[in-house]
């Protein structure tokens, strides 16, 4: 008689347990947005601090990603992690949390594959972007256009310097260069990037320079000038 005693209130416990469950479930949607170790805690957002705190992290991670374009995750891989390719392992990228992948630059690439070590924090990200590379040039190091551009940027002892990228020297070059044209509409070198806009290629940023509108630009991206155009 114990033992049946027992097992009804066991089973009382857990009919009780699901239809609590059950009723938070149907009652908030966003329920099922919270990890499912909360879930297994009966917790949602409306009902505990718990799951509001938790709740409130993922949407703020994604709006954090949301922030970022695609643009900014190539700027991010190419200035943070210099010696990772996207065809490092047979052609694709170990990326954290998803194995290898493939990129396919003519379609979009997620950020993930940009951050192939597990980052997420794409507010620090983009700050970085903005203060440390607001200049990255696309460049090879045999093409004369490329030559001259970087020539010319060097003229104004720009701070902080271009981060230049030479295709010809990365397996994957092609992937980037394809991904540019894909994100800039632009598919020669060099192409120019200031805070993320291409600003065009060698012949674009002379005539910038000769029309002295390539000085204001500059320094509207947020660098210094300390060469022979700083007091001009």
């Amino acid at each position: 008689m114990a033992s049946y005693r027992r097992r009804r209130i066991i089973w009382s416990i857990i009919l009780f347990t699901a239809a609590i469950l059950f009723y938070v479930s149907h009652n908030d949607p966003s329920f099922w947005s919270l990890p499912q170790s909360l879930k297994d805690l009966g917790f949602s957002p409306s009902s505990s601090r718990a799951g509001q705190v938790a709740l409130a992290k993922l949407k703020d991670a994604a709006q954090r990603k949301t922030r970022a374009r695609e643009i900014d995750g190539l700027l991010y891989f190419v200035t943070e992690h210099p010696i990772r390719r996207f065809d490092e392992a047979d052609g694709q990228i170990d990326v954290k949390g998803a194995g290898l992948v493939t990129v396919d630059p003519e379609q979009a690439v997620d950020l993930n594959v940009y951050a192939p070590d597990g980052e997420d924090d794409w507010d620090n990200y983009l700050g970085l972007l903005r203060d440390v590379h607001p200049l990255v040039v696309f460049s090879k190091t045999y093409c004369p256009y490329s030559q001259r551009a970087k020539a010319l940027l060097e003229t104004y002892e720009l701070n902080p310097p271009p981060f230049v990228v030479e295709l010809n020297t990365r397996s994957d070059g092609p992937i980037i260069q394809k991904i540019l044209a894909r994100l800039t509409g632009r598919r020669t070198v060099p192409n120019i990037l200031l805070q993320g806009q291409s600003i065009g290629g060698s012949d674009d940023i002379l005539k910038l320079h000769e029309t002295n509108e390539l000085k204001g630009l500059l320094e509207k991206g947020g660098l210094q000038l300390n060469g022979v155009y700083a007091g001009l």
